[in-house]
C-alpha cells in the first residue's frame, strides 16, 4: 500500500476553541497496545505546503502497528495573535488543556520534518520531568506530561500571558525541564545525516516552501533539497493527506458557504485564448463545475455545458468529458482540499481542464500562498505530472481590477513522448563546460534539438537591463542562422546570449520559453526558468531552480575506458592515490606561482599523512609559470600532466576521476569540484583568495554588508532573520540593477555542511570519517521540472 493510499480519519472539534484532529490509524491486523502517539502541530494558513510535507514525513517513518493523532492548532478562537511572531506562537502552551490534562503529547512547529518515528520521541523516559526539550527555553520541539504541566501551561495562561513569561517560568522550576537529545531538534546547519531525527528550518528567509514572500526575500537553504525530495515523493504518489473520503476539517463548512448568496461574486468571463485552446483540442463535451448560486453566468470556452455539477448540492460526477471547467468554486475551498478536488476534476477530463477563479488583489490582503498566481500554477503542474496528456488553462480575475491573469499549458502528450513534441534550440558560446551542460540537458530531455553556435563581437557587453531584444552583439557572419521555424524552448547560458534569446522569443510572438543556466545578470522575470548554483548568489524565486552542483555528469562508459587505458601507468604509485586538479586565476580569484607552491605543499602534506601519492593535472587556465612552480614543489611519489606542455593531448583527467581514491581541487573550478564530488570519493578544496585589488572585492564587501544580519547568528546559534537591507539588495538583484559577484566560498560552505568537501588546510588524519549527505540526481530533477513547465505561458489581458 502506498502512503497516499493509507486511510486517515478526521475528527472535527466540537467548538472553534479546540484544534481539529487527523487520525492516522494502525495499519496492521494486530494493533500495538501502546497508547496513540499524540502530536500537536503549530500551523497557520500560510504554511499549508509545509503542513502537507510534515504529515508525509510522519507517514514515511511511523510504526504501522500504532495509531497517531495529529492535532492541527490553527485558527483557534479566543486568542489575541497581535503580538505573536507566527500565527501559532502561544497555542503550544494550551496543549495540556487541549489534551484533557492527561497522558503525553508532542509539540512540533510546522516548519519541521521527521526522519525518525515520532513514537520514539513520545515513549522516551521522562523520570520526574514535566517536559523534555533541547533547552529549557526552546519549546519548538517538546514531549510533555500534560497533567504535570497543566499548572504552568493551560488555556487561560496561553491566552493571557506573553510567550517569554510562559517559557521562562517553567524553566526556572527545578527538575521540571529534562534535556532532549539535540537530534530531535536539529536547526538548519545542525543536521547530521542518518543521525538527525527532526530537521527544523529555523531561518525563516530560507524556508524551502517560501510561505510569505511579501515579508521575506527568500534564499536557498543548503538542506532545502531534503524537504523538496519529500515533496517530490508526495507529488509522485499524489499524496493528500486529505481526499474525497476524508476531506479537511474545514471542507464541509466551505461547501455550505457556496450555497449562500454572495453579492461580491463577479461574472467571470474566460479568456478568448481559452476557447481557442478548446477548439484546438476538438473538445465537444463539457462538464462545468460551479456553484448553483451563480445565475446564468457566461459559459466558459464557448462551449455549451453537457452537464452542470454543483458540488455543494450534487454528488460527485463519475462520467468523463472532453473538457472540464470549474469556476467560482476552488477559491472558496480550504487550501488543504484544492489538491484532491482539482485532481478529481482532471480525472474526468479527457483533453482539457479549465480553471477560472476570482482572487483579491494580493497587495490588499494577508500574505497567503493561495492568493498568488504561482501557487495555482504549481497545483496545475502537479496535475500535469499525474495526467500528462491533459492541457490546461487558468484564468485569474482580480477583484477591483480590470485585468485578467492567464496561464496556459498546451503541450498535450509531449511529456510522455507523443503528441506535439517541443522543438529545442541550444545557444552555444565559446565555453566548452557551459556548452556541455546545455547538451546534457537537451539529451536527457529527449526532444528534437538544434545547436546554434554564436560568435559574439569583441566589444564589452552592455548591461542587460538597458539592452533590447537584439542580435546586435552577434557576429552574424560567424554564427549559425537564427530563422523560423522558431523553437518552443531555448536553452542558453552566459549573459551575452540574453539579447539573442529574447530576440527569438520576440520573433515567435512570445511563444518561445527561455531557460537559462547560471547567472543571467539581467532581470530575473525575463526568463521562464533559471537553473543556478550557490556561487552565483541568486535569491530564491518562483522561476529559479537552485541546484548544488553544475549539470556536468561524466559519461560512465568514458570513465571506464579511461581507467582501462591508464591503469597500468599508475600501478607503481602507492595508494591512496590522490588526484590533484589544478585550475587557475579568475576575475574574482588569485592564482600565481606563490599560490601554486602553497597548494603543492598542502597536497604533499596530505599525501604524506595518508602514505599515498599524487596524480596531478593542470588545466587550460593554469598560468605556465604557476604550473612550473607547482610541479617544483612536489616531493612525494606522483604522476604529472602539464596541460600547456602537452597542449591538452592524451589528457588523464577522466582516468583520474575513475581511479583516484581522493581529490584535491583548486577553489576556482566549480566544474572540477562537481565532477570529483560525483565520484563519491573524499574531496579537499584549496581555497583561492580574491585579488589584492579588484572590483570583485568591493562587490563582496557590499553584498556582505547588505546581507550582514542573516550571516550573523543569535543566542541559540541559528541565523538571524532578514532585515530591510537584505530585502532591498534582493529587490535590486531581481530587477537586474546589481549582480552578486561570483563567490565559490558560498558553494564551499554548502558542500562542507553536507560533508562533501573539506578545506585542505584543516584536514587532520585523526579526524574520523563523517557521513556524507549525497546529492540526488539534479540533472534528472531539472529535466522533470522543465518537462512540467514546457508549453506553459503567462500573460495579462484586459477583461
Amino acid at each position: 500500500m502506498t502512503i497516499a493510499a493509507r486511510p486517515i480519519r478526521v475528527e472535527r472539534a466540537d467548538t472553534s476553541h479546540q484544534p481539529h484532529c487527523v487520525i492516522l490509524p494502525a495499519l496492521t491486523s494486530a494493533p500495538s497496545p501502546r497508547p496513540p502517539v499524540r502530536i500537536f502541530l503549530g500551523t497557520e494558513k500560510a504554511q499549508v505546503r509545509a503542513q502537507r510535507i510534515f504529515f508525509y514525513s510522519v507517514e514515511r517513518v511511523r510504526d504501522p502497528a500504532r495509531e497517531y493523532r495529529i492535532y492541527l492548532m490553527k485558527d483557534i478562537a479566543g486568542f489575541d495573535q497581535s503580538t505573536w511572531r507566527t500565527g501559532f506562537t502561544n497555542y503550544r502552551f494550551a496543549i495540556p488543556d487541549f489534551a484533557g490534562r492527561e497522558g503525553r503529547a508532542i509539540y512540533n512547529d510546522v516548519d519541521q520534518i521527521y526522519f525518525t518515528d515520532p513514537a520514539v520521541l513520545f515513549d522516551l523516559p521522562m523520570a520526574e520531568h514535566g517536559y523534555l526539550a533541547i533547552s529549557a527555553k526552546d519549546t519548538s520541539v517538546m514531549v510533555m506530561d500534560c497533567a504535570r504541566m497543566a499548572q504552568w501551561w493551560n488555556l487561560d495562561q496561553a491566552r493571557q500571558a506573553a510567550k517569554k513569561t510562559l517559557t521562562d517560568t517553567p524553566a526556572e522550576q527545578p527538575g521540571l525541564w529534562g534535556e532532549l537529545d539535540g537530534h530531535w531538534n536539529a536547526r538548519d546547519e545542525e543536521y547530521e545525516h542518518n543521525r538527525t531525527h527532526v530537521l527544523h528550518y529555523t531561518a525563516l528567509h530560507q524556508q524551502p516552501w517560501q510561505p510569505t514572500p511579501r515579508i521575506y526575500s527568500y534564499h536557498p537553504n543548503a538542506l532545502g533539497d531534503l524537504w523538496h525530495r519529500l515533496e517530490q515523493e508526495a507529488d509522485a504518489q499524489y499524496y493528500g493527506p486529505f481526499s474525497r473520503q476524508a476531506p479537511s476539517p474545514w471542507f464541509e463548512q466551505a461547501l455550505q458557504a457556496l450555497d449562500t448568496p454572495d453579492d461580491s461574486d463577479e461574472a467571470l468571463r474566460s479568456s478568448p485564448r481559452a476557447a481557442q485552446l478548446a477548439s484546438e483540442c476538438d473538445a465537444a463535451s463539457l462538464l462545468w463545475c460551479r456553484p448553483a448560486r451563480q445565475t446564468a453566468p457566461p459559459s466558459p470556452l464557448n462551449l455549451e455545458a453537457s452537464q452542470l455539477w454543483h458540488p455543494e448540492r450534487d454528488a460527485a460526477v463519475d462520467a468523463a468529458f472532453d473538457g472540464v471547467a470549474v469556476t467560482g468554486v476552488l477559491e472558496h475551498l480550504p487550501a488543504e482540499d484544492i489538491h484532491w478536488f482539482m485532481g478529481e476534476l482532471a480525472q474526468r477530463a479527457r483533453r482539457l481542464l479549465y480553471v477560472g477563479i476570482q482572487l483579491p488583489d494580493p497587495r490588499r490582503v494577508d500574505d497567503q500562498p493561495f492568493y498568488r498566481t504561482h501557487w495555482w500554477r504549481e497545483q496545475l503542474r502537479r496535475i500535469s505530472g499525474a495526467y500528462p496528456d491533459l492541457v490546461w488553462h487558468l484564468d485569474i480575475q482580480r477583484t477591483g481590477t480590470g485585468m485578467r491573469e492567464c496561464v496556459q499549458s498546451g503541450l498535450s502528450g509531449a511529456r510522455q513522448g507523443h503528441g506535439r513534441v517541443p522543438r529545442v534550440w541550444l545557444l552555444l558560446g565559446r565555453h566548452h563546460g557551459d556548452n556541455a551542460q546545455l547538451s546534457l540537458l537537451a539529451q536527457r530531455l529527449g526532444w528534437p534539438s538544434e545547436e546554434k553556435r554564436l560568435n559574439f563581437k569583441p566589444s564589452a557587453p552592455r548591461p542587460a537591463l538597458f539592452s533590447r531584444p537584439s542580435l546586435a552583439n552577434i557576429d552574424l557572419t560567424q554564427s549559425d542562422r537564427l530563422e523560423p521555424p522558431w523553437p518552443d524552448l531555448i536553452l542558453s547560458t552566459g549573459r551575452r546570449s540574453v539579447g539573442a534569446a529574447r530576440w527569438v522569443k520576440q520573433q515567435s510572438g512570445g511563444c518561445t520559453q527561455l531557460i537559462f543556466l547560471g547567472r543571467p545578470r539581467a532581470p530575473l522575470d525575463w526568463f521562464d526558468l533559471i537553473i543556478t548554483t550557490p556561487q552565483y548568489g541568486l535569491p530564491a524565486r518562483d522561476n529559479v531552480i537552485h541546484n548544488l552542483l553544475p549539470l556536468n555528469a561524466p559519461d560512465p562508459a568514458a570513465l571506464d575506458q579511461a581507467a582501462a587505458d591508464w591503469q597500468a601507468r599508475f600501478d607503481d604509485l602507492p595508494r591512496p592515490r590522490i588526484g590533484v586538479l589544478v585550475g587557475g586565476a579568475t576575475k574574482t580569484q588569485h592564482f600565481d606561482a606563490t599560490v601554486a607552491r602553497a597548494m603543492a605543499q598542502a597536497a604533499c602534506r596530505l599525501a604524506k599523512a595518508r602514505g599515498g601519492s599524487l596524480l596531478i593535472t593542470t588545466s587550460p587556465r593554469t598560468p605556465p609559470d604557476a604550473a612550473d612552480a607547482f610541479f617544483a614543489g612536489i616531493d612525494v611519489p606522483s604522476y604529472r600532466y602539464a596541460w600547456h606542455h602537452e597542449d591538452g593531448a592524451d589528457n588523464p583527467y577522466r582516468a583520474y576521476l575513475a581511479l583516484c581514491d581522493a581529490f584535491v581541487v583548486s577553489g576556482d573550478s566549480v566544474s572540477m569540484q562537481a565532477e570529483a564530488i560525483r565520484t563519491k570519493k573524499p574531496v579537499h578544496v584549496f581555497p583561492l583568495a580574491l585579488p589584492p585589488t579588484s572590483w570583485s572585492r568591493l562587490g563582496h564587501r557590499f553584498e556582505a554588508f547588505m546581507h550582514g544580519r542573516t550571516q550573523a547568528t543569535g543566542t541559540r546559534g541559528t541565523h538571524r532573520q532578514q532585515d530591510w537591507k537584505g530585502r532591498l539588495y534582493d529587490r535590486a538583484f531581481g530587477l537586474g540593477l546589481i549582480t552578486a559577484p561570483r563567490n565559490t566560498e558560498r558553494l564551499h560552505k554548502v558542500l562542507a555542511m553536507r560533508n562533501l568537501l573539506d578545506d585542505i588546510s584543516i584536514v587532520d588524519d585523526a579526524t574520523p570519517g563523517r557521513q556524507r549527505l549525497e546529492i540526488a540526481d539534479e540533472v534528472q530533477a531539472t529535466v522533470e521540472s522543465i518537462r512540467l513547465r514546457a508549453g506553459e505561458h503567462y500573460w495579462r489581458e484586459r477583461r
